[in-house]
């Protein structure tokens, strides 16, 4: 598998879970690690506090990773959490943040808008991309920000 086949695979499990919990109103910020062998890790906090900052994610995420990317059967991995952007338009646009990383590689952010409607039904929008920094595939001395 090419390293976008990889991003791809992994994207087409973790949506559907993130509509999943979104429809159940109880959506906690999960991780996944795609292996070698096609297998998908979960990643599932039992609980995360209320409004966690983009940099307290990105250590907890990192630091759960490292394990699992350590033994070389995982190449690709991915977080999601459910957040608040602000529109063009004012006012925020609630959508599922996707950070995927592929060792091989660019990371990307992924943001994908949704709508709930009455029967707290949800329907994703179109997604954007942006190429991101990486946080997981990176020497445990960047992530401290030692020299290396």
């Amino acid at each position: 598998m090419t390293p976008q086949e990889e991003k791809q695979l992994l994207l087409r499990v973790v949506l559907p879970l993130a509509k999943v919990q979104l429809e159940n109103e109880g959506f906690i910020p999960f991780g996944a690690a795609l292996g070698t062998k096609r297998d998908v890790q979960l990643l599932m906090p039992k609980s995360m506090k209320k409004d966690v900052k983009r940099e307290e994610l990105e250590a907890y995420w990192n630091k759960q990773f490292r394990p699992i990317i350590a033994g070389q059967d995982c190449k690709t991995v991915c977080t999601c959490a459910d957040v608040g952007l602000s529109g063009d338009q004012g006012g925020l646009v609630w959508g599922v943040l996707i950070h995927i990383e592929q060792a091989d590689s660019d990371a990307e952010d992924i943001f994908t808008p949704y709508t709930r409607d009455q029967n707290s039904k949800v329907t994703f929008g179109p997604e954007t991309r942006e190429t991101a920094n990486r946080f997981v595939f990176i020497s445990q001395s960047q992530h401290s920000g030692e020299a290396t």
